[in-house]
Order: C-alpha cells, then structure tokens, then sequence
C-alpha cells in the first residue's frame, strides 16, 4: 500500500510540473531567446538599418524589439504628464480617454510653479538581463505609458559609431499583460553577445 500512495505522489508531481512547464515558451528570435506565455505569438518585420520583431498576445497588444545602431532609449522622451491647453488638444481621443485613470494636470501655461516629479509617466530600474545592464521601463499609471527594456550597448561604440543597443517595449498594456512582459524580459538570453 505505501508503494502505491508513493508512486501516486510521483505521478501527481511528475504531472503539475508538466501542466506548468506547459504555460510557458522559449521564442528563439537568433539573437536572443525569451520565454513568454504559450498563446504569446512571434512576430517578424523588415528593418531597414537595425534587427526588428516581436511579439503579439491574445489580446493584440504589440511588443515590439529594435537591435541596431539607431535603437532608441524608449526612456529618454519620458515626458511627465502636465499639459497647457494646446498640448492637451492634440492628444488623440483615445489618449484623452486613458488620461481620465491617471494622475495628470491640465494648467494655463507650462512655466510657473509646477512640481512635475509629481506627474511623471514612468519608472525606471536597472535590472540584469542576461550578461547586461537594463534600464526597465514601467509606467507610474496602468495601461497609460510604455512598458520595455533599454540595453545602451551590446557591443562596439559611439565613439566608432559601432554601437549596438537594443530596446523591446509595448505601449499602453493591459495590467495583466505588462506584468507577464516584464517577467518575460527578465527571462531573455542574449545569446549572441554573451556567450
């Protein structure tokens, strides 16, 4: 009898960490791998000057990565969330819509007294990835702002104008899916510039 209960146990673990191993994938993008959730689906674009691609989830978010010398650190233009009216107005409707979940200010003009670290957009933490430092990129508000990684260099210069850097980011996510992405960046292998 107990090595029956034994084998039962066995065959309960042997069996959970199939159905877990089973929510997750490695998607193999050459330069580096990323595991991510299974319905998650690799995307593949034409660049013109750098390494482009992605990913797409279930619920059409868009994830996309750029390696290249022109890749942009998607945590410099991080402008804080105050607007004159005119700035305001050129927001799209959809952009006005996200705004009303978000601590923002509406002023009459932009200079004056304005404590703007009030209203920042986003977070930034450096975390490794693989054998590099990233900035990681959250937004201070759900589903309003980028979410993503910016790698400065994975090898060469500025200087020689060598530089090879890489972003990987979404726009706007959905909670659920910006909390299983940056789980997924922390999970890349930058295989073709570590090991």
């Amino acid at each position: 009898m107990e090595m029956k209960n034994l084998f039962t146990i066995l065959l309960s673990i042997v069996i959970v960490s199939c159905q877990s191993n089973s929510e997750f994938k490695t998607i193999d993008f050459g330069d580096f791998e990323i595991t991510v959730p299974q319905q998650w689906e690799k995307l593949e674009f034409r660049g013109i000057d750098s390494y482009v691609g992605g990913i797409i989830t279930p619920e059409k978010d868009f994830l996309i990565f750029d390696i290249g010398r022109y890749s942009s650190d998607i945590t410099k233009n991080d402008l804080p969330l105050v607007f004159d009216k005119n700035s305001y107005a050129d927001l799209t409707q959809k952009q006005k819509h996200l705004l009303k979940k978000t601590k923002h200010l509406i002023v009459d003009s932009l200079s004056g007294d304005i404590d703007f670290g009030k209203y920042k957009k986003h977070i930034f933490v450096f975390y490794k990835i693989d054998c590099f430092k990233a900035k990681i990129i959250t937004p201070t508000n759900k589903e309003f702002g980028t979410t993503g990684i910016y790698i400065d260099s994975l090898r060469g210069n500025s200087k020689d104008f060598t530089k090879t850097g890489m972003c990987f980011y979404g726009h706007d996510l959905k909670e659920k899916t910006q909390n299983q992405f940056v789980k997924a960046l922390k999970t890349i292998k930058l295989k073709e510039f570590c090991h």
